[in-house]
C-alpha cells in the first residue's frame, strides 16, 4: 500500500552516512527516495543497501536538479507530501515526527525544520548568509520563514504540483518558497537542532551560491516572476 508521505534525499559524494540516514528515516517513513548527483564514491550502493529506491545522475547537476528529480518521481505515485532531507547526517531522523505531526494537523503547506534557534550549533560562514536570506526572502515570499536554507522539508503535493521549479543548484530550495509565497501556500516552521559533526563538509559555495540565490531573488521580485 503506498504510503501518504515518502522521503526524497538528494545526495552526492555521501557514502560515509548516507545508510545511516536511510535506516534513521526508514523507522519513521519507509518509503525513501535517494538521487544520487553523480557520486564517485559508493552513495548509491549504501543507500540502495539499506532500502531507498535509487535514482542516479550520470554527472552532477546540482543539489536542485537532484530535487526536480526526486519530485517528479513522487508526483508519479500517489504520495500525498514529500519530506526532504540531506544525506551527511546533519538533519536528526526523529525529528521527522514533528514534521508528520504538523502535516496531519494541517499546519503548512510547507512546513522547514528551522535550524537558526540554536546559533551556537551553526558555522558563522553559513549563518550570516542564512540571516540575510530570512529577511530577503520572508518579504519576496510575503510571510515569515525562520530558515530559508534549510533542506529539512516537507511539501505538500499541490505545492510541488503548482509550482514551477526552473533552477539546478542550492539556489532551488530558495525558489521554492518564493514561488510557493507568491501563490498563497502557507509557509510554515518548526524548530530543529543543527548537527554538524567534526567532519562537517559541504557543497554550498557561499559566494558562487550566494550570488545565484541574489540574483534569482532579484528575477522573482524586480521582474516579478518571468523567469
Amino acid at each position: 500500500m503506498t504510503q501518504p508521505v515518502c522521503c526524497l534525499i538528494p545526495a552526492f559524494n555521501e557514502e560515509k552516512r548516507i545508510a545511516d540516514v536511510v535506516r534513521g528515516v526508514r523507522r519513521l517513513i519507509p518509503d525513501v527516495i535517494v538521487v544520487d548527483d553523480g557520486s564517485h564514491d559508493a552513495t548509491a550502493a549504501h543507500a540502495e543497501s539499506s532500502g531507498a529506491v535509487v535514482i542516479r545522475h550520470a554527472a552532477n547537476r546540482g543539489k536542485g536538479m537532484a530535487l526536480r528529480t526526486g519530485f517528479s518521481h513522487a508526483l508519479s505515485r500517489d504520495y500525498k507530501a514529500v519530506l526532504t532531507l540531506d544525506g551527511d547526517g546533519q538533519h536528526a531522523p526523529e525529528e521527522i515526527a514533528k514534521f508528520l505531526s504538523a502535516f496531519r494537523a494541517g499546519s503548512g503547506d510547507i512546513i522547514i525544520g528551522a535550524r537558526l534557534w540554536d546559533k551556537e550549533a551553526i558555522p558563522l560562514y553559513r549563518y550570516i548568509p542564512n540571516q540575510i536570506g530570512i529577511f530577503c526572502i520572508s518579504k519576496a515570499a510575503g510571510c515569515r520563514i525562520d530558515d530559508t536554507q534549510s533542506g529539512f522539508r516537507l511539501y505538500r503535493r499541490e505545492v510541488l504540483e503548482t509550482i514551477p521549479l526552473t533552477t539546478t543548484g542550492f539556489e532551488t530550495e530558495t525558489e521554492a518558497l518564493i514561488r510557493a509565497g507568491k501563490a498563497g501556500f502557507r509557509i510554515h516552521s518548526l524548530p530543529v537542532p543543527a548537527i554538524y559533526h567534526s567532519d562537517y563538509k559541504t557543497n554550498f559555495r557561499p559566494v558562487r551560491d550566494f550570488y545565484r540565490i541574489s540574483i534569482l531573488f532579484l528575477k522573482l521580485t524586480i521582474f516579478r516572476g518571468r523567469t
